[in-house]
């Protein structure tokens, strides 16, 4: 898994690589180690001079690399807590297109013409588990490398697994099926987005909006027509042209090729559609879960419960702790616990955040409030699943 502290190691290894292969272009021009072109013989000093400062800048990348990372390490625990706090500053401050430049680490160079490794389309990309990362704030798993800081990768690479891919910890994971297929753009960062964020009462309107002949299915070229105007961009929403179809159709999407095959010959059902959005807020939820239940117990503390629901919570640090603290007095460590089950039916209370406000404002017009057992059943109305009395 890659260090949180290669962010800083990659801008210097990528400083030093610009020298190298600047003074390796001049030792080409100059015709290092041809004494025998005639004139006054400066080529071939010119040739050695090239290869010595490449060697030196390739010691320099080494020792800078292995001198940040130690000074990194030695302040491991502080160094990371102001990385996940400026990570949080992002999430919720900075638009999308702007957080998917952060987290995806992976530079995609696609074949040229007549296949080629010249003149081919350069996307950036990331893996399914950097997309957790984007969404979910005090992540632990992996943090982004920085925008600019990337690995260039080929679909050769991918295929042969030489390019190091985070892989989720869960034993059944949709975001590993489709890291084994490829890479997500950011078309498929924005549609995931959008997934993600849609109730699941209303999940069968979004197919609608891609199914857009309405015969049932969604075919590739449908999805990539809506999938485009839905991706943010600087200055507003993507505009949909045959070129953003045309790449979109032949990008080594891992998404697409989950969904529609490699062949793209797979058309997407309802019952597809569906799923998927079930499988990844499961897989979402669980590794939230665990997060916190850093033993596989099976609960985690009311504590942990409550740093889960303020994350998201516009209140001062100061705030927070002092809420904890409260929890904490009322629920020592060895309390009841929330279980798995329990804290999924209420991450989907939050996912229906509208609707329960909607529900809420309905039951309480005389503006008297709502007792516990009146919040417990709307809350199960809105998830859909029995919420704890805990």
């Amino acid at each position: 898994m890659r260090s949180w502290s290669v962010t800083s190691t990659l801008r210097g290894v990528h400083r030093y690589q610009n020298l190298a292969v600047a003074v390796n272009k001049r030792s080409l021009v100059t015709g290092a180690g041809n004494n025998n072109q005639g004139g006054n013989g400066n080529e071939g000093n010119y040739g050695r001079f090239g290869q010595c400062a490449a060697a030196t800048a390739a010691a320099a990348v080494l020792f800078t690399a292995l001198n940040e990372r130690s000074k990194v390490y030695a302040k491991e625990d502080e160094g990371e807590a102001e990385v996940i706090a400026m990570e949080n500053r992002l999430r919720q401050f900075s638009t999308p297109d702007k957080i998917f430049n952060f987290f995806a680490s992976y530079l995609f160079v696609s074949k040229g013409e007549k296949g080629s490794d010249v003149g081919g389309r350069r996307v950036m990309m990331m893996t399914p588990l950097e997309f957790y990362s984007s969404i979910t704030p005090d992540c632990t798993l992996v943090h982004g490398v920085g925008a600019g800081a990337h690995v260039e990768v080929t679909q050769e690479e991918l295929d042969s697994g030489k390019a190091a891919i985070e892989e989720s910890p869960m034993k059944t994971s949709v975001l590993n099926d489709i890291g084994k297929l490829g890479l997500l753009s950011y078309a498929d960062f924005s549609f995931l987005l959008a997934l993600l964020s849609t109730p699941r009462r209303y999940i069968d309107t979004v197919f609608n909006l891609f199914d857009v002949t309405g015969d049932g299915k969604v075919e590739p070229k449908e999805f990539a027509y809506v999938s485009t105007k839905m991706a943010h961009k600087s200055g507003g929403f993507g505009s949909y042209t045959d070129i953003d179809q045309d790449e979109i159709l032949a990008s080594s999407s891992g998404l697409l090729n989950y969904l529609f095959g490699k062949s793209r010959d797979q058309p997407l059902t309802r019952e597809k559609f569906k799923k998927l959005q079930v499988d990844l807020l499961e897989e979402i939820i669980e590794l939230e879960f665990k997060e916190y239940d850093q033993t596989n117990s099976g609960r985690i503390s009311e504590a942990d419960f409550v740093k889960f629901l303020l994350k998201n919570g516009k209140i001062t640090p100061k705030k927070k702790a002092t809420l904890i603290k409260k929890v904490e007095a009322k629920w020592p460590s060895k309390g009841r616990g929330i279980s798995l089950p329990s804290f999924k039916s209420f991450f989907y209370v939050l996912a229906g955040s509208v609707e329960l406000e909607r529900a809420l404002f309905y039951l309480d017009v005389e503006g008297i409030g709502v007792d516990r057992d009146e919040f417990r059943k709307i809350s199960s109305w809105v998830s859909g699943m029995q919420t704890s009395d805990h």
